[in-house]
């Protein structure tokens, strides 16, 4: 058995190899050593004290899962070597093989898996400045490949799809996918590239799988890399699951222009996925809008949300669509209450098609199939009437044939968006939003339903093995077999009476075990009234066991007819298993349909509660104007009523809008809250406002907030000044740019100069709509100098030395930031404040040397330099006069006399 256990480990070195030994998985060696304090078990040894010691823990067969996922918690990966043949069958050793390779890619069990969170598998390649990588959800099917520009494009996507194993085929990756890799501690798992070889022979096992002829009908071209990577992805998923994955049916190439594009950067300082601070899920965008009653919904939502819309016709359709359930509360509730008893269609799938879903997981698709007609019956309005299925129920699955291939390998007909109906689906059932017509049309899989329905009994056990899974009337066979196996247990119960009766002993019992099968057990109190013809096969501490001969007979009839109960069980599972998995393409439409429609009253649930209202779309490039606005989250979260705001953003007359105001005023909450509302609009969501006309943007950046980078030795300002280097890139005319405080993070006229210069740029060069809040307050000068920039300011109100903030954006400048008051909210010592005001008033004052550092601190005064310093904004001829008010002659010796005309008078030059 080592023997074997050795060569199987041999095989998978950097795995985690569990060893099934009757009712107990075994690990042994340096796996042992290395998974007993992960998985929380006693460490022992065979053969311990000898020169053979091996160090082994164990865990049981039945709750694996379990401990399979603290392994995978700790980023390993596990190798499963079971059983695979009876062991009372097998002669000598019982035979093993490794049924299932488990990686954190990998995982398909929900018992391991967060129900709205994807389980992302990448694969990327790399080749000169080319790459590509696909993505592979294994418990949805999903499948897609992405091309790359470059390295850093690469590592924004996957920061933002976060997949928990990285496939390297590649030889090598860029060094900053690397370093990725290990800022986010992914599983990084090298790939054997002998088992491709070339992309030709990777293109044909694609163009086998999915059946099709050319994968240029997936938009895919020879030779390029993405067409490696995702070859890869499959050959590596169905090596480690034994699978051919038949739930993978499509190929995804998604084209980075089609949607709204948000980087990893805008993704965090908008905290739609976790906040900032705290990483957490609560206090973000998602958090507001997850009203999903389903895991399906859940995950949609959030890819909704990675990538928005652009085109104008598809957020109009979703409008439309929420529209529909906002305006109908009853239809909505009784949807979304319906929605919340169907099952994780697409996992389920995924697990029939694995061979792994339990017994009970089939019956809950069965009973979420059965639900399926309901609910599409409440989507439809009542004026309506649902065609019937034109697939009959009567036929069985067995015998209908499989779905129609497409060579091209494009969307096969009957998509739940599409209507195949003359007419469209508007015609056929009366709906006003087509987006809910085409989920209603959906197939609802009446006859899968009625065999899931006529194959499992209504409350099946959690494992084949423990009978009871299928129903009465399938088999006669099979039930002539449970007949037999439950009269025969009435016999013993009749047996253990008679015995009773014939020995006189009252406390006999016939009990069972897997070792001595039936037997007779009887007390010492009353092992004088035993009978001659009792065997003794046990001596207990308070009882002797006993068998007989007509025993014996029982169990032999009883067992037999148990063994052929459940290989007959497990017959007619398996292929039901079978019927799930070639229904795969019309079940996973039907739950990408029921995901949609969770999305869509979960939006209609939002906007509804929140008042929301459906924004105006206009075209790309158009006034992005908003009307009493309020901040989704903030909203949300606040136990005050929120004060709206009006926007304007305009490429002609307020393409950029310079935003002043104190601290804690609300100039970040009002940025944020604008992309905010641009992003809900092209989710196809409604938003928080009292109207709203929103011009589509191709990208929404945002820069705001302080963070450094200290494992790349970044400090705050450098990563500042990247992150605005990229938007200064990567912005255009149909952009939306959020800025706060830019240029605070160094020296206070390096940052001014660097905030006018990145106005003055956004203005004349690529032009995108610019919200700009700042401190520096010389910036709003630039209104009178560019026409597209305009002034807006955060109202506040001062009394008594104290600061109210109103929290009202209204036209023009702020004068100052009130910092001290703001200071003084914050619990500051009263002598700091005070002394704060004495040094402010100095600076006001321009009681500053030419350094510019202030002449009294502390009332000692500060010797003056010859330096000179000028301010970027005002006259030459102002600056020398201000300079010679302030110079005091009888300190200055005649070498500083003439170094100070000769700055001055350059300075007039």
């Amino acid at each position: 058995m080592l023997r074997h256990y050795l060569e199987v480990k041999a095989a998978h070195p950097d795995a985690i190899l569990m060893y099934r030994m009757g009712d107990f998985f075994e690990l042994f060696f340096d796996d042992a050593v290395r998974a007993a304090p992960i998985l929380e078990v006693a460490l022992t040894a065979r053969q311990k004290g000898t020169d053979n010691e091996a160090p082994m823990c164990g865990v049981p067969h039945h709750a694996v899962e379990g401990y399979i996922g603290k392994l995978l918690a700790a980023g390993l990966r596990v190798v499963i070597c079971d059983q695979v043949e009876d062991p009372k069958e097998a002669k000598g050793l019982v035979r093993r093989e490794v049924t299932r390779i488990v990686t954190p890619g990998t995982v398909s069990d929900p018992a391991l898996l967060e129900g709205k969170e994807e389980n992302l598998l990448a694969a990327v390649v790399w080749r000169g400045e080319e790459g590509a990588g696909a993505l592979l959800e294994v418990s949805t099917g999903h499948f897609g490949v992405r091309r790359w520009g470059s390295p850093e494009q690469a590592a924004d996507e996957l920061e933002i799809l976060r997949p928990r194993e990285l496939l390297q085929v590649s030889d090598s990756l860029p060094a900053a996918l690397t370093a990725w890799v290990e800022r986010r501690a992914v599983c990084l798992t090298p790939f054997d590239g002998d088992r491709l070889l070339d992309l030709r022979r990777a293109a044909e096992s694609l163009e086998r799988h999915f059946g099709v002829a050319t994968l240029r009908g997936f938009g895919l071209g020879e030779g390029e890399p993405a067409v490696l990577a995702a070859a890869a992805a499959l050959a590596y998923v169905q090596d480690t699951q034994k699978s051919e994955l038949a739930h993978v049916r499509t190929l995804l190439v998604e084209v980075r222009d089609e949607g709204l594009v948000l980087d990893p950067t805008t993704l965090a300082n908008l905290e739609i996925f976790r906040t900032l601070r705290e990483g957490a899920k609560r206090g973000t965008l998602l958090s507001v809008l997850d009203r999903t009653v389903t895991a399906p919904g859940g995950r949609l939502l959030k890819a909704w949300l990675r990538r928005p819309l652009r085109r104008p016709e598809a957020i109009e359709e979703r409008l439309d669509a929420v529209a529909e359930l906002v305006a109908d509360a009853p239809r909505r509730e009784r949807l979304r209450g319906l929605l919340a008893e169907v099952a994780d269609g697409e996992r389920l799938l995924a697990r029939a098609v694995l061979g792994t879903l339990p017994p009970r997981e089939a019956a809950a698709l069965r009973d979420s199939l059965a639900r399926v007609p309901e609910l599409l019956a409440a989507l439809a309005p009542p004026w309506s009437s649902r065609p019937e299925p034109e697939q009959g129920t009567d036929a069985p699955l067995s015998s209908r044939p499989e779905p129609e291939e497409r060579s091209d390998g494009g969307e096969a007909e009957g998509s739940p968006l599409r209507s195949s109906r003359p007419g469209g689906p508007s015609a056929s059932l009366g709906a006003t939003s087509g987006l809910l017509c085409a989920i209603a049309a959906v197939d609802p899989l009446a006859d899968l339903a009625a065999e899931l329905a006529r194959v499992l009994t209504e409350s099946p056990s959690a494992s084949v093995q423990d009978g009871d899974v299928i129903a009465p009337g399938v088999d006669p066979d099979l039930d002539l077999c449970r007949s037999l196996a439950q009269g025969s247990k009435q016999h013993i119960l009749s047996l253990e009476a008679a015995e009773r009766t014939r020995t006189g002993i009252p406390t006999l019992k016939i009990r069972y075990n897997k070792v001595f099968g039936y037997y007779l057990e009887v007390s010492h109190a009353h092992q004088g009234k035993v009978p001659p013809d009792y065997i003794r096969k046990q001596t207990l501490v308070n009882a002797e066991r006993y068998v007989t001969p007509e025993i014996k007979e029982l169990e032999e009839k009883i067992l037999s007819a148990e063994e052929r109960q459940l290989a007959l069980e497990q017959r007619h599972y398996s292929a039901l298993l079978g019927a799930i998995a070639r229904e795969g393409e019309r079940l996973s439409r039907l739950a990408e349909a029921l995901a949609q429609l969770d999305v869509l009253a979960a939006l209609a649930e939002v906007a509804a509660r929140g008042r929301w209202v459906r924004p105006e779309i206009g075209p790309p490039g158009a006034p992005i104007r908003v009307r009493e606005g309020r901040h989704p989250v903030v909203e949300a979260a606040s136990r005050e009523a929120f004060v709206p705001n009006d926007a304007e953003l305009d490429a002609e007359s307020a393409q950029i809008v310079l935003l002043t105001g104190p601290n804690m005023g609300g100039k970040s909450t009002y940025l944020r809250q604008v992309a905010l509302l641009v992003l809900l609009a092209q989710l196809g969501s409604f938003v928080p406002a009292e109207a709203a006309t929103i011009g589509v943007v191709d990208r929404i950046f945002s820069r705001v907030g302080a963070s450094d980078d200290l494992a790349r030795g970044e400090s705050t300002f450098m990563v500042e000044m990247i992150e605005t280097a990229n938007i200064l890139h990567q912005a255009t005319d149909q952009s939306l740019v959020i800025l706060d405080e830019v240029g605070r993070g160094t020296a206070t006229f390096d940052g001014l100069s660097l905030a006018w210069a990145i106005v003055e740029h956004l203005h004349e060069t690529k032009r995108p709509k610019t919200l700009f809040a700042t401190h520096y307050h010389e910036l709003t000068e630039l209104a009178a100098l560019l026409p597209r920039v305009v002034n807006r300011k955060m109202a506040v109100k001062e009394w008594q030395d104290r600061i109210v903030f109103l929290r009202r954006v209204v036209p023009g400048s702020a004068d100052k930031s009130y910092g001290l008051q703001v200071a003084r909210l914050a619990g500051l010592p009263a002598s700091v404040i005070g002394r704060a005001g004495e040094i402010l008033a100095n600076l006001e004052a321009e009681e500053y040397d030419f350094a510019g550092r202030p002449r009294r601190a502390r009332g000692k005064a500060v010797p003056a330099v010859a330096e000179a310093q000028m301010t970027l904004f005002t006259p030459p001829e102002q600056v020398v006069a201000d300079i010679l008010r302030g110079t005091d002659v009888d300190q200055l010796t005649p070498v500083a006399a003439l170094n100070l005309l000769a700055s001055l008078r350059s300075r007039l030059r």
